[in-house]
């Protein structure tokens, strides 16, 4: 499918002529109220002192396991309200990230909200979600998680990674104050072998638990329930089986940028990658193939694409058959497995490159030959065709001739993808609107894909 450049996104519906101010606290006063409307029993389970005005991070929320088949229609109505549901990761057996896109303005804007209907954490099954949302208390416009909850998730979340931030030190200290030593020392107990609990409460009460974290072995904070064999049982086939649909349902973006040199492929790139660092993690930057199978010597951009000239036909084919096996090799040994744990894997051209500038490569052989291997490769997930008039590109890069350049453009209109959507933008207004556009391209892409995959979620929750 081809698309021209996007533009901004999603709108929110209007009353009286006039669009609500969408931001940070109006989406969450709209998110809390959608939940006491459909009569969900949830809470947010911690930094939830500056709500809903400010939100630090992600917006950690409990809700009863039984309250789950109302949640797609939560994200229904907030998509009418103009914040569109772009992004679900299933990063934990019964734990759901929902990552939501608006625009500001040309400003993009993105919140995620972390869903758990069980507490599950380094092989443990630590409260049911019925346990979490049991004793909720009434603040303001939403619902928190009673104290005792509230320490217990942040001492298992912070022992977890083993460290706690100023704000989360003060806070469980704050708990433990109100919760008294003893009460405190029972939630510790839980969570920490030996005497351990006794010093993680006094810590917290001193303050410096971020400090008494960092010093703990790794599997000291885990405590009695460690032996819960049946617990253990049922969170590995758990995983096994959100493993299994994972693999199957990646929730990465395999990304390709084409276009001339001089049209800003790079920036661009490095703009989405800046973009999209939340709800896709880890960036995995490729020069037109992999390089799991013969590794480039030299790294350093190419200044003089058309210097050496082509192989001759044989030598051509092999290398490019070279090329492919190790197109193929990275896709299955490193891309996919990127893309599956959430990856934004991203290529600086891709093997179809070959088609329009086959001298870049040296290669001479036949165009059918090419064609054929591209044919046969894994297509992107997106790509972005960028462009720019030759007078312009010229002023950024002057080793082709004019009349190389446009020829390249065109080829570049004309190169068509099966499976891969589509997508061109032009730079000529500047690199803010081509990455604005870009980025618009990015989240349409998971958009459409989030809408699909949506109807499968009541399958993995």
């Amino acid at each position: 499918m081809v698309h021209s450049v996007l533009g901004n996104g999603c709108s929110a519906p209007t009353s009286g002529g006039k669009s609500p101010v969408r931001d940070v606290a109006h989406f969450l006063r709209t998110l809390f109220r959608l939940l006491d409307e459909s009569e969900i029993r949830y809470c947010v389970l911690h930094s939830w002192q500056g709500l809903p005005e400010g939100l630090a991070t992600d917006l950690d929320i409990a809700i009863h396991p039984k309250d789950k088949t109302a949640i797609p229609s939560i994200l229904e109505a907030l998509r009418k309200f103009g914040y569109a549901p772009y992004h679900w990761n299933n990063y934990i057996r019964k734990g759901h990230s929902f990552y939501f896109f608006w625009t500001t303005g040309w400003t993009p804007n993105t919140v995620a909200v972390d869903v758990i209907f069980e507490h599950r954490r380094a092989g443990m099954i630590l409260e049911s979600g019925e346990e979490l949302v049991s004793g909720r208390v009434r603040q303001g416009d939403f619902w928190v998680a009673a104290p005792e909850v509230e320490c217990a998730y942040l001492l298992a979340k912070k022992g977890a990674k083993g460290h706690a931030s100023r704000a989360q030190s003060l806070r469980l200290k704050q708990l433990v104050e109100g919760l008294g030593r003893e009460k405190a020392e029972g939630i510790a107990g839980k969570l920490f072998g030996g005497n351990l609990k006794t010093r993680i409460v006094e810590a917290c009460a001193s303050g410096s638990i971020d400090k008494d974290l960092g010093a703990l072995k790794p599997m000291s904070w885990h405590g009695p329930r460690s032996v819960g064999s049946f617990r253990k049982i049922r969170y590995w086939l758990g995983e096994i089986r959100r493993a299994v649909w994972r693999a199957d349902n990646p929730t990465g973006v395999l990304l390709a940028v084409m276009g001339p040199d001089g049209v800003g492929k790079s920036t661009v790139l490095d703009g989405l990658a800046r973009e999209f660092i939340s709800p896709l993690r880890r960036r995995h930057l490729f020069h037109w193939r992999p390089q799991l199978l013969g590794r480039r010597k030299d790294n350093r951009p190419v200044t003089d694409p058309h210097g050496q000239a082509p192989r001759a036909p044989l030598a051509s084919m092999a290398y490019l058959s070279a090329f492919f096996v190790d197109c193929w090799a990275g896709y299955l040994f490193v891309v996919r497995t990127r893309v599956v744990r959430s990856g934004f894997v991203q290529f600086d051209r891709y093997f179809h490159d070959v088609l329009v500038d086959p001298r870049r490569y040296r290669y001479g052989g036949p165009a059918w030959f090419a064609a054929l291997l591209c044919r046969l490769l894994p297509e992107p997930d997106l790509v972005i065709f960028l462009d720019a008039n030759e007078d312009l590109i010229r002023t950024r890069k002057t080793e082709l001739t004019r009349a190389e350049i446009q020829r390249q453009r065109i080829a570049y209109r004309e190169m068509r993808f099966k499976r891969a959507r589509q997508v061109y933008v032009t730079t000529d207004a500047g690199i803010e609107p081509a990455l604005l556009a870009s980025a618009t391209a990015v989240t349409e892409f998971m958009k459409q894909r989030f809408n699909k995959r949506i109807r499968k979620w009541m399958r993995v929750a």
